[in-house]
């Protein structure tokens, strides 16, 4: 292989060779795994406050305000979302621009302690209360968006080697929350409403309120940690390269580059939307859970947040049982990302199977009691006197195995999928492209979940459903459409991945780069000639 002395300044200019060349530095200097940790240790914080938060929403939200309707709860978590798509955006940029990781992250816990004594004190008002909860929910997205900066604080403390195992505190951290905020919840669960009177017709401690306190608590540790644990990282940039970063015509021309880039976009598309139905139906069950089975069962507010929260519980054990079979057991080796994302799928397939009102494991809907609220009043839905729901000790068991084993399969899949399919070339773009896609779902989904429910049979999410099963078919078969150097000799050639590596820099800068067919066997001959001063001969 002959390769002709480059010329400096292009390198310098380029993109890719510059990440390349921090990737090098990165692989020089040693990951800071106390910062890690303690990055770890701040997420985990900020998703148990989020997780105990989010237990007792609509139970409390109905009891303190019978006005409020399933509709208006679908708003609430639709405004949350809304918040911490925008602001995750805000605190990224002002990271960014400041060099700085601590400041949005102790503002971000100083809305979030804002929000919890708020919350506190909901009950107040002689009316309206719902209307303030709204707003609470909408700082508690905001400040729940600041934790997205520890994304990059990891990526600059640890170097490429190690990147995924200090990534994986992260996920860790998230799995636990969801285990331990049920935990803190079980914990007042004895307590019912109203409770203890702490201040004479100011505050109270009862069910509710309790992890609340909790959760306000840990903001001052999440603070002390961030002030004493991390360290902010600077580094020397341009100015001048920065503010046109940000500006449109440079993204616009990111856009065109990844236009230009030889792409399975078919396949891409594909994988968008897979995301986007996948991340319905989830939304869909967090959203109706609660008003659900408060409808179908008669449970009363207290009642519904013990067995939602041991239920949560259970999910989150399963969630870090599936985690440590894809990171210890590399699960992900054994089974190919293709048949578990199937595997998954089908099983949230199942769920609608089995979770339908048979006439042999199903009830009449608990009729409304005007004393406390609960059971299908049909003033809000025409169906209640006809409508069945399935038996709890069916329906519960059912959702808990897919939402702590079918959605995280799917999830980890999923993204596994998408990533073999970008190929090798810089993915920052078009992953963002899917977080975006995400994000929209998480906005809209609870206010297309919370729209006047039909009676609880299999709907339209399971048509959705059915429309995922025929994508993944297709998704099965994408190492057959997709292109053969892409999936399958790059991995094996060393010399492939260098031909592609000259095309994709090509591409990037927009330069020509004429390639002949490939033929894999034994031995590679190919030949790439970019007109940038770069001539690689195989």
């Amino acid at each position: 292989m002959e390769l002709e002395k480059m010329d400096p300044k292009p390198a310098q200019s380029g993109g890719a060779m510059s990440d390349s060349y921090t990737d090098d530095l990165g692989m020089r200097r040693h990951t800071d795994w106390k910062a890690v940790t303690m990055a770890g240790f701040v997420t985990f914080l900020a998703a148990v406050e989020n997780t105990v938060v989010g237990m007792s929403e609509w139970p409390y939200m109905k009891t303190i305000d019978p006005q409020a309707t399933s509709q208006f709860f679908g708003l609430v978590s639709s405004v949350s979302k809304c918040g911490h798509a925008v602001f995750a955006v805000a605190f990224a940029y002002w990271s960014y621009r400041a060099q700085s990781t601590k400041m949005p992250l102790i503002v971000g816990r100083i809305i979030a302690f804002v929000s919890c004594c708020i919350y506190l004190c909901v009950e107040l008002l002689p009316e309206g209360r719902r209307y303030l909860m709204l707003f609470c929910y909408f700082l508690f997205g905001i400040a729940s968006s600041s934790s997205t900066v520890l994304r990059g604080y990891i990526a600059a403390v640890s170097t490429t080697e190690d990147r995924a195992r200090a990534y994986s505190s992260i996920v860790v951290a998230n799995m636990l929350s969801v285990v331990i905020g049920p935990i803190c919840q079980l914990a007042f669960s004895g307590m019912s409403y109203p409770g203890y009177v702490m201040v004479e017709g100011f505050l109270k401690f009862h069910i509710y309120s309790a992890p609340i306190w909790i959760a306000s608590m840990t903001n001052f540790v999440s603070i002390a940690i961030i002030v004493y644990g991390l360290k902010d990282i600077h580094r020397d940039r341009n100015r001048e390269k920065e503010d046109e970063m940000f500006n449109i015509e440079a993204i616009k021309e990111k856009i065109r580059v990844v236009m230009s880039m030889d792409l399975a976009w078919s396949l891409i598309i594909l994988c968008w939307v897979e995301k986007i139905v996948a991340n319905l139906s989830i939304v869909t069950l967090q959203s109706v859970m609660s008003p659900l089975v408060m409808i179908s069962f008669g449970w009363d507010g207290q009642t519904t947040v013990k067995i939602l929260a041991s239920c949560m519980g259970f999910v989150g054990i399963l969630s870090i049982g599936v985690a440590t079979a894809f990171i210890f057991c590399r699960l992900g080796n054994v089974v190919s990302p293709r048949v578990s994302f199937l595997i998954a799928v089908l099983v949230s397939v199942v769920m609608y199977v089995l979770s339908y009102p048979y006439e042999m494991t199903s009830h009449k809907i608990h009729k409304y009691n005007e004393t406390t609220g609960v059971g299908c009043n049909p003033n809000e839905y025409t169906w209640c006197d006809s409508a069945y729901a399935t038996w709890p000790i069916v329906f519960l068991p059912v959702i808990c195995i897919v939402m702590g084993v079918g959605v995280p399969t799917s999830m980890i899949s999923l993204d596994t999928i998408y990533s073999k399919v970008l190929g090798n070339i810089d993915q920052s773009m078009m992953q963002g492209a899917i977080v975006v896609a995400e994000d929209l779902i998480l906005i809209l989904g609870p206010l297309y979940a919370a729209r006047q429910p039909e009676p609880p049979r299999c709907g339209s999410a399971s048509c959705l459903r059915a429309f995922g099963v025929h994508g993944i078919a297709s998704i099965s078969e994408w190492r057959v459409g997709a292109p053969p150097a892409m999936t399958r000799a790059a991995d094996r050639y060393p010399a492939v991945r260098l031909l592609e590596r000259c095309h994709q820099y090509a591409t990037r800068h927009g330069m020509r780069c004429a390639r002949r067919p490939l033929r894999y066997k034994r031995t590679v001959k190919a030949k790439c000639i970019c007109f940038l001063q770069v001539n690689v001969q195989l």
